[in-house]
């Protein structure tokens, strides 16, 4: 097919387009004609209202009415529309941080004191508004003052500083005012719809508007509006008879009970969502239990007052990154800021932190760079390239905020993150954040309104519930400006309409609605527990209704509530069967079941961990707590280890700490000089090198104090592992020192032989239970005859150290370790085993002889007849399962002591075979 022939068809198509636009250019005066009547048959009117809430259900209702004609808008909003030219009114986030320029740049006669204070700027820009909507001129000689001076000093600096068409309300509205004669055909007839009352600064625009277009106000209440130029319609209400108040236990109980009545009105089949509001004066104390309430819930709400930006994943990716920006690196902050962030989501592989030890703190940007730099992707690039500039930015701190938000965040989070530092300091963003709110999304019109009842006012529903009638809560006492005292401007020249008579005036309103039913609530206490008396609002004609925690409600609001309420519901539950076994077999029967351990004869998880290695600490648990063995290596329980930079180092890991100082000063001195010979410089110089080392390294895999704090702390181990050095008495000539010696590790990759081979299997007892461990130090004769074994502990020593043999099982690591050492050097005829305590300066308490052999051998006979009751089913606690220092404490009853008296008896009888231990001395 040739081109002109493919032509052809567009040259007609814009032929027969050209003859459409001929006959349109001929009857285009006959259709505008027709469009001109349908625009002259809408008259253009404009509704003022105040708030969100209001200004959204206006808008649906011109939506259903198909009232075209109608514009919504607020004093404001409609202040810009007369202005002209892209004019718009100054808001709080444009202005805050203009006002905080202001404050750096300027001098002031009075405010120059307290400028650099945190909030100064919200504080001033609040004052300014309240000058404001008061219509008071800062060059009026009635209220000249040094403190009014300095803020029309601020003034003028805005004035001269906001963005193009940005205007102060007082010069909105006089640009407004001017702009009057255009009234008619830019807003038509005004209707002001439930506004309680109108701040004297916009009264002068109302009345120049009254000469051009029809005014009407549906005015709530009775205040004095004498001023007010246009016609009053005065809505009719009903006096406040046959109200019900509902008095709750605390806030959390208010929602619970609101969230009951919206269910019960719901429940009727006629009531619409739509129908419904909850409201209180201040939503702060009901806020947080309402947003996780209703979720549970699954009601329609509408939060009118927005959501917490912090219960959204945006909000929390801002609080993870100034979490680190102003306390610091951890590894905890950082893996949450991985987990938030958008950037390093993407830039990051899921397992990137699968090298690093969960229990290192890192807390320095060195730290990290020593830990990343083994760490690679899949494809051999190098993860510390891409997040070590991260840290090195996270650790500037709030100097780097913009930096670190334009980089780490994107999209609702990096928009919050921007609100946040208009709002405030950086290193104020974590109280900043608190107060951000995000707008909820769902659409009022069809939905439960959760709002304040200023708001609630300009839109009332026929089913209203008003919460916190209290002294304190409902009304509110009026606050003090703290930059305008009475001294420098009185409240009645600053106040048109005071926040507490501005509270009573909503409460008559909402519930002297002609087309609505009020039901009120409150609380016998506060938040921190405090007695609230009811308001004065309802001191009168008011029913009141006790409702207690765990009353039977007629409507539960979740399936959690109806479980609450309905116990033969709940007990139908397997779970809820099985939890109700469990207690009473906790709280009423003296004899051991199955929930306080025990289990079946020859369990194969028991019987896998008895043939796994153990340690003198799980032979210790086995031995004083068979329960806690099971779980612990059986099950795999464990606290969690979580890498909070401390102040100090918890009594365990500190004596790993002295241990490792130990270990390293040993290898430095063995075998020459020898620790025997060694003098105390050499064996300083040893400890010095050693707590450097320790310095260095342990920091990349524990959570560590703080630099000043640390040197501390290895300072004092320092000094308790030179105790632990110097205190022998010379144990013979030519004796080797060995220090943190391993044993019966098969699967060790060493080759250590002195002063054992760390890999021989260690069996003891006629159970076959396999050992492995560490002793902290072995001192062995040139012969190999003579050994001694020391065991150092940095705890407190006990007061009858001398008379410890075994202690009732807690103390047999000593024996453990000689039959470790009789096995491991079968020709040593001395065995010495010691403990030694680093925290005084007495002598170590040693076992040998015939003394030790006991030991031995009781320690022997125990652990089968500690074996052999685990074979058998039998495992329940013993005197560790109640000691403070038991991490898995938390997984027995919660009433330990009641617990323990109730069930001691039958535990003893039950595990009588191995009672006998714990009475040893």
């Amino acid at each position: 097919m040739s081109a002109s022939r493919l032509r052809l068809p567009r040259i007609r198509r814009a032929r027969q387009l050209g003859a459409a636009s001929g006959r349109a250019a001929r009857d285009a005066p006959l259709n505008r004609g027709r469009d001109n009547e349908k625009i002259l048959a809408i008259k253009r009117h404009t509704v003022i209202v105040e708030g969100t809430l209001a200004f959204r259900m206006q808008r649906a209702a011109a939506a259903r009415a198909g009232d075209h004609g109608r514009d919504v808008a607020t004093l404001p909003l409609l202040a810009a529309r007369l202005a002209g030219g892209f004019t718009r009114p100054a808001d709080h986030a444009t202005l805050v941080p203009i006002v905080a320029r202001a404050l750096s740049e300027l001098g002031f006669e009075e405010l120059e004191s307290v400028k650099t204070r945190p909030g100064m700027a919200r504080a001033v820009l609040a004052s300014l508004a309240r000058i404001w909507a008061a219509d008071i001129r800062f060059d009026d000689p009635r209220f000249a003052s040094a403190r009014l001076s300095d803020l029309g000093r601020i003034e003028a600096y805005l004035r001269s500083h906001m963005p193009m068409g940005t205007l102060l309300p007082p010069d909105l509205r006089d640009r407004a005012t001017a702009g009057t004669g255009r009234a008619r055909a830019t807003v038509g007839d005004l209707h002001f719809h439930r506004l309680i009352s109108i701040d004297p600064l916009w009264r002068p625009l109302i009345t120049a508007l009254a000469a051009v277009v029809e005014i009407t106000w549906d005015a709530p209440g009775t205040l004095d509006r004498s001023w007010f130029p246009g016609t009053l319609l005065h809505t009719a209400t009903q006096p406040s008879q046959d109200l019900i108040c509902d008095v709750c236990a605390d806030p959390r109980a208010e929602i619970v009970e609101a969230l009951r009545w919206a269910r019960e009105l719901l429940s009727d089949g006629v009531t619409q969502a739509s129908d419904i509001a909850i409201t209180s004066a201040d939503l702060g104390v009901w806020d947080d239990h309402m947003l996780v309430l209703a979720a549970e819930a699954q009601l329609p709400i509408h939060f009118a007052s927005g959501v917490s930006a912090l219960s959204t994943r945006a909000g929390q990716a801002c609080a993870a990154l100034a979490d680190v920006m102003i306390n610091g690196l951890s590894q905890d902050r950082v893996r949450r800021l991985s987990l938030l962030s958008p950037y390093l989501t993407e830039a990051l592989p899921a397992d990137w932190m699968k090298g690093i030890p969960t229990e290192a703190g890192l807390f320095e940007p060195e730290h990290w760079a020593r830990s990343l730099e083994p760490l690679r992707r899949a494809d051999g690039s190098s993860i510390a390239g891409t997040l070590m500039p991260v840290l090195l930015d996270l650790d500037v701190g709030p100097g780097a905020a913009v930096k670190l938000g334009e980089t780490l965040l994107r999209g609702k989070s990096l928009g919050l993150w921007r609100e946040a530092l208009r709002l405030g300091p950086a290193a104020a963003m974590e109280m900043t954040l608190t107060s951000l709110r995000i707008a909820d999304e769902s659409d009022p019109a069809n939905n439960v309104v959760w709002a304040r009842a200023a708001d609630l006012v300009g839109a009332p529903r026929p089913h209203m519930r008003l919460l916190g009638l209290s002294s304190r809560s409902w009304p509110r006492a009026d606050g003090v400006d703290p930059l305008l005292p009475d001294h420098v401007l009185s409240e009645h020249d600053l106040v048109d309409l005071s926040r507490l008579e501005h509270d009573r005036l909503a409460f008559e309103v909402l519930v002297g609605h002609p087309a609505s039913r009020a039901t009120l609530s409150r609380s016998r206490r506060s938040v921190e527990g405090a007695f609230l008396a009811k308001s004065a609002l309802v001191q009168r004609k008011v029913t009141e209704r006790p409702r207690s925690r765990t009353r039977t409600p007629e409507h539960a609001f979740s399936e959690g509530d109806r479980l609450l309420a309905r116990t033969e519901d709940a007990l139908d539950l397997p779970r809820m069967q099985s939890v109700t076994v469990c207690w009473t077999d906790w709280t009423h029967r003296l004899e051991p079941t199955p929930h306080d351990g025990g289990f079946r004869k020859d369990h194969p998880a028991v019987i896998r961990a008895l043939r796994m290695p153990q340690s003198a600490t799980s032979l210790r648990r086995l031995l004083r707590d068979p329960l806690g063995f099971v779980w612990a290596r059986a099950l795999g329980m464990t606290a969690p280890e979580l890498a909070v930079e401390p102040l100090q180092l918890d009594p365990v890991t500190f004596g790993d700490l002295v241990h490792e100082l130990l270990r390293l000063a040993v290898e430095r001195i063995e075998p020459t000089p020898g620790l025997v010979g060694a003098t105390p410089e050499e064996i300083d110089n040893a400890l010095d090198a050693a707590a450097r080392d320790v310095a260095e390294r342990w920091p990349l895999t524990q959570a560590v104090p703080p630099r000043l704090l640390w040197l501390d702390t290895i300072e004092e181990a320092r000094r308790r592992a030179r105790r632990g050095l110097t205190i022998d008495a010379r144990f013979g000539p030519g004796t080797r020192s060995f220090s943190e010696v391993p044993f019966g590790t098969a699967e060790s990759l060493g080759e250590r032989t002195e002063p054992w081979d760390e890999r021989q299997e260690i069996v003891i007892g006629q159970s076959g239970i396999r050992l492995k461990g560490r002793i902290d130090r072995v001192d062995v004769k040139p012969d190999r005859r003579g050994v001694r074994m020391s065991d150092y502990k940095t705890g407190t020593t006990p007061r009858n150290l001398g008379d410890v043999i075994l202690n009732g099982g807690a103390e047999v690591q000593r024996a453990l370790y000689a039959i470790t050492i009789r096995q491991l050097i079968p020709e040593a005829s001395t065995i010495i085993a010691r403990l030694v305590y680093l925290d005084t300066m007495g002598p170590p308490a040693g076992l040998d002889g015939d003394i030790l052999e006991r030991a031995e051998e009781t320690t022997l006979r125990f652990i089968d007849v500690a074996v052999e009751g685990l074979r058998n089913g039998i495992a329940y606690a013993g005197p560790d399962a109640f000691a403070g220092y038991n991490d898995l404490r938390i997984a027995l009853p919660a009433a330990l002591d009641r617990y323990q008296r109730r069930k001691q008896e039958g535990f003893d009888a039950a595990q009588q075979r191995l009672v006998p231990l714990w009475a040893e001395p």
